[in-house]
């Protein structure tokens, strides 16, 4: 079973989710995922993460809260288990 990796970003301000995501994705290993919360879609985000490897999934459970799936493009045994969660 894949290990999430919570990233609350709901109460920051920009740029600091951006740069929460970045720093956790750096160290992010095989068969672990980031679940990140967050008010609103990321768009500088997305691009970053189709340049560096990393594929994401996003799911709109309110008005203003997003959740974001984010894993690595290769691992594709999470890929699986996270589209299995995720609220479409």
């Amino acid at each position: 079973m894949a290990e999430e990796i919570t990233i609350d970003a709901r109460y920051v301000e920009p740029p600091e989710p951006y740069e929460l995501a970045t720093t956790t994705l750096a160290t992010l290993k095989g068969g672990q995922y980031v679940k990140m919360l967050i008010p609103r879609q990321p768009k500088i985000l997305y691009l970053w993460l189709e340049q560096n490897g990393y594929d994401e999934e996003t799911s709109q459970l309110s008005e203003d809260l997003f959740a974001i799936y984010i894993w690595e493009k290769d691992d594709q045994q999470t890929a699986t288990e996270i589209m299995s969660i995720v609220v479409r």
